[in-house]
């Protein structure tokens, strides 16, 4: 299996999901409704982005011979 390294967006991306995810299990008011309740689907959901984003070849990638 050929694994490439993920876009610096995709980083950026999982790192706010991520950070979404533990603040709303920690005990602080977030002014975001609804985010409470999901917070371990925030953190699986960064952890999905960057394990697909491993897989998943970047479009001007080169090919391996």
């Amino acid at each position: 299996m050929n694994l490439h390294a993920p876009n610096i967006a995709l980083f950026v991306i999982a790192f706010c999901l991520a950070m979404l995810g533990i603040l709303a299990v920690l005990p602080i008011a977030l002014p975001i409704p609804g985010l409470t309740g999901n917070a371990s689907w925030y953190i699986f959901l960064a952890w999905f982005l960057l394990a697909a984003g491993v897989v998943v070849p970047l479009p001007g990638a080169a090919k391996p011979k």
